[in-house]
């Protein structure tokens, strides 16, 4: 199996490429705000699962929050990436990895000017906290946008399946990750993706962009559940 790169070549990946990430996704929440300004009203919750860092959270706010009033939800383990099963592997990925805190992420999103009342926190791998209970506390409200940055299809599963009572027509659904294991549909958040849609034919989705990390979809009907 490939190391994973380190040394001078780790610091460029910080300092350059993860610039060109945070630009890049920069782009996708203001071409999104664009999207509902056009085609409103779409109102709802902001859901995003994996969140290390509160990077793309704090993007979130600020390309939302003067245009919509919204409930922002980071759903996350706060731990770091669960075991990682054989058909998931990549050598950039391993248990444990990409760990924020709560509290540290909070602080982080909250000092960034998100006020702390606008912002839900769901702690746990997903398997243990995407129940039923969970959907009961949440709705009626719907999403407006969900973005899924969980890397792993054992995550991808739970997760869109717990969408499902939240869709409604305008939604946003970003799927990041979508070029990982070199773009194979047979792996990962693409594999996860193409099985909920086959469960659910009802569910009707119109491509919306992708980028060299992404792939958006606008959700044209949400089906009958």
């Amino acid at each position: 199996m490939t190391e994973p790169v380190s040394g001078e070549r780790e610091h460029f990946l910080a300092t350059t490429y993860e610039g060109f990430r945070q630009e890049t996704r920069r782009n996708i929440f203001l071409a999104i705000a664009v999207f509902h300004y056009q085609n409103q009203p779409v109102n709802g919750y902001y859901f995003e699962f994996g969140c290390h860092k509160g990077r793309t959270m704090r993007l979130a706010w600020d390309a939302f929050h003067d245009l919509f009033d919204r409930v922002y939800v980071a759903f996350d383990s706060f731990e770091g990436l669960p075991p990682i099963a054989p058909h998931d592997q990549m050598p950039i990925w391993h248990e444990g990895a990409l760990a924020t805190p709560e509290p540290v992420f909070r602080n982080v999103v909250t000092r960034h000017g998100m006020p702390a009342d606008r912002l839900v926190t769901i702690k746990g791998f997903y398997e243990q906290t995407l129940t039923p209970a969970l959907v009961e506390r949440l709705l009626p409200t719907k999403a407006v946008v969900v973005y899924v940055n969980c890397d792993l299809y054992d995550s991808a599963v739970p997760v869109l399946r717990f969408i499902l009572p939240f869709l409604q027509r305008g939604m946003v659904l970003i799927m990041d990750n979508w070029f990982c294991f070199h773009g194979d549909p047979n792996r990962g958040g693409r594999r996860a993706f193409r099985e909920f849609r086959e469960r659910h034919p009802g569910v009707r989705f119109e491509e919306f962009f992708q980028t060299a990390e992404v792939k958006a979809f606008i959700v044209l009907e949400p089906g009958s559940r």
